[in-house]
């Protein structure tokens, strides 16, 4: 499959596709560079940081 196939997909085609063609690893990345770029997602690197974030929200969530 080619690059512009993968831009022509939503999402979940593109979900679906990567999820039927584990080989495709052009898919995957691209699937990945649209889950990264979504706002709001945070990166941990450890337990603690991990622990740290989920508190933080749960914060904001109960205010």
């Amino acid at each position: 499959m080619t690059q512009s196939n993968y831009e022509a997909m939503t999402e979940k085609q593109l979900r679906e596709y990567v999820r039927l063609n584990p080989q495709d690893e052009d898919a995957f990345q691209h699937y990945l560079s649209i889950i990264r770029s979504r706002s709001g997602r945070v990166t941990v690197s450890t337990d603690d940081e991990f622990e740290a974030e989920l508190r933080k929200r749960i914060n904001q969530s109960q205010q």
